[in-house]
């Protein structure tokens, strides 16, 4: 046991002087500030001396190469290939290598696989002599890549795109209406948002290595925008009617699909699998972002404008969220249903110009609807001025969009403020979603009024026949009061709801039926109309929670187009003092003037001759 202890505690002492005579050559070696290292091979330090020591070159390329340092009185210059082959590059093998540069080097043309692999060069003058080399790595030659287009979702951030997968040192890229980029190393690009403004042909000029020519790619960009995909396939086979809304380019999922025919108060719950005889789904499943309605043996009334709306989902960072449901319209056409006129689309019995009634210095919001979605729509303003509704995003704007969407049809604007100078027939221009050609067109007619408005300023009628007299509140429907009417002859009547045709006011004045105080309706008929109604009405009211009587003129007046017998006995009459004018004036005209014609001579006595001077005195 004594022994191994002895000759451990010699090992330990021995490590022990070792490291501090380590230290102590450090600390000298430190003091002094360098340190002396013998280059037993100095030629292997400088990489051999060729330049370059490495190079890269494609097939069909030139490779030039030579020593780095030059010899003065340069007697000769070897060059010997990787496969061995050894000559003088003054009588080379073949025309494939010639003299480069001023010392010893060589030009190779037309680079093959063969010549990959070390090259050497030795340069003698007098007695010295160098040997260098260089390592030749050859290659393939590219002068055509092809990819497939690259696709984008519209609004996508901080999207990098790999433009090739080749090796480059450096690329242009040229993107569709912008300055080209270059880009060092790798060939991609960052986006900070993709937008539909860099759709198209992307140009690439690559730098590619081996390659002194740059080579060109072209890469097609897509940005696809979210959207829904509607419409409708009539099956003739089987007598099918098939609605489809299927989401396109989204990572959106789809929770629910709903359809409703816009004429109808109530919709369909559409799921895959589920059916109830006439209506089931369509299309391959939620999962496939596909929402579609099934219609077996349509009929006329399933014709028409149908409304589609789309329950979505999506990630928002680790938590699934409910995003607002997405909604189109599916115009299912029919001759007997719609008219094509001059490009529009429009219903037969949308002929009605709608009149809004809105007060001096509010708000107001004009509103249009199509049959089917929309990608814009725009209003021209009586006086010419155009407006195109934008996204309400500041409280001070002056006019906004106002409608569900436009995908639903709706078109609506809202201003902030109403001058008697907006005053007249608004026109609404809407373009439809997938339909290029003419725009649809409808017109509104904006009257700026007091708190309550006649709906028409003056109403024609006839003695005998049936009159109404309307005034209703101003920027939509406000509860009256009460509802009061004076007559041309200074009759106030006071009426409500319960005044029917049955207890009429003097048998004849009643309140107009369908119509409400609580709607802001001020309305009253009259049946029949007597000659005493003829002239200047007041329709009065006072709305709720206000303290002043609001009040408007209507004139009913007597229409010639509704009573042609009245006015053809007026015209009648007329004629017939015309004539009977004429017939005295005549009569007169015969009295003084005929007996004085000079070419009338009388047969007759002078007794006659006298009596009849003395009946022209008389006259005179």
């Amino acid at each position: 046991m004594l022994a191994p202890l002895k000759f451990l505690n010699i090992y330990v002492i021995f490590l022990f002087m070792s490291i501090l005579v380590a230290i102590c050559l450090v600390q000298r070696v430190l003091s002094q500030g360098f340190i002396n290292v013998e280059i037993k091979n100095l030629l292997k330090m400088q990489r051999g001396l060729g330049w370059p020591y490495v190079l890269r070159v494609a097939e069909g390329n030139e490779a030039l190469l030579r020593l780095d340092i030059k010899l003065e009185n340069l007697e000769s210059c070897k060059i010997t290939t990787p496969s061995g082959l050894t000559f003088r590059i003054q009588s080379p093998p073949s025309n494939r290598y010639t003299k480069w540069s001023d010392g010893c080097g060589v030009r190779i043309r037309n680079i093959a696989l063969t010549d990959e692999g070390r090259w050497r060069i030795t340069a003698t003058a007098g007695n010295n002599s160098y040997t260098g080399w260089s390592e030749v790595y050859v290659e393939e030659s590219k002068s055509v890549y092809s990819a497939s287009p690259i696709a984008l979702k519209d609004g996508e951030t901080e999207t990098k795109l790999e433009l090739t997968s080749l090796e480059n040192s450096y690329c242009l890229v040229s993107k569709p209406f912008s300055e080209s980029s270059l880009v060092p190393g790798h060939c991609s690009v960052t986006l900070d948002r993709a937008t539909r403004a860099i759709q198209g042909n992307w140009n690439v000029l690559l730098g590619l290595p081996g390659q002194v020519s740059e080579m060109e790619v072209q890469r097609q960009v897509t940005v696809e925008t979210e959207r829904l995909d509607v419409g409708y396939v009539y099956d003739r086979t089987e007598n099918k009617l098939h609605l489809y809304c299927n989401i396109l380019h989204t990572s959106k999922n789809i929770t629910f699909c709903r359809f409703q025919k816009t004429s109808e108060p109530f919709g369909y719950n559409v799921v895959d699998g589920l059916s109830d005889g006439r209506h089931s789904y369509y299309g391959d499943g939620f999962a496939q972002r596909q929402c579609g309605l099934t219609l077996e043996n349509p009929t006329a009334k399933d014709y028409g404008t149908w409304r589609c709306s789309v329950g979505v989902q999506m990630w928002e960072g680790n938590v699934i969220k409910p995003q607002t449901p997405m909604q189109a319209l599916i115009s299912v056409a029919q001759d007997a249903v719609r008219l094509r006129i001059a490009g529009q689309i429009k219903d037969i019995e949308d002929d009605v110009v709608k009149t809004i009634f809105v007060q001096s210095h509010m708000p107001f919001t004009i509103t249009c609807k199509a049959n089917m979605s929309l990608s814009y729509c725009w209003f021209q303003h009586p006086n010419g001025t155009q407006y195109t509704p934008a996204q309400l995003l500041d409280e001070n704007q002056l006019f906004w969009y106002s409608g569900e969407s436009l995908q639903t049809g709706d078109c609506g604007i809202t201003f902030a403020d109403v001058t008697s100078e907006d005053a007249g027939k608004w026109i609404c221009h809407m373009g439809p979603r997938d339909q290029l050609g003419i725009e649809i067109t409808d017109h509104v007619v904006l009257r700026v009024t007091g708190p309550l408005a006649a709906n028409k300023k003056e109403v024609g009628t006839d003695i005998g026949e049936t009159a109404t007299l309307y005034c209703h509140t101003a920027n939509g429907n406000k509860p009256l009061d009460y509802c009061r009417f004076l007559s041309p002859n200074f009759v106030g009547i006071r009426i409500d709801e319960s005044v029917t045709e049955n207890s009429a006011i003097l048998k004849r004045y009643y309140f107009t039926p369908n119509r409400g105080l609580d709607y802001g309706d001020c309305s009253l008929t009259i049946s029949p109309v007597n000659e005493e109604d003829i002239g200047e009405w007041t329709c009065a009211a006072l709305i709720n929670q206000e303290t002043l009587e609001a009040r408007d003129l209507i004139t009913l007046y007597i229409d010639a187009s509704t009573a042609p017998l009245y006015t053809a006995g007026i015209v009648g009459i007329s004629l017939g003092v015309a004539v009977l004018v004429v017939a005295l004036i005549g009569v007169l005209w015969y009295k003084r003037f005929w007996p004085k014609m000079p070419w009338r001579r009388s047969s007759q006595p002078s007794s006659v001759d006298n009596f009849t001077m003395t009946q022209t005195f008389y006259e005179q």
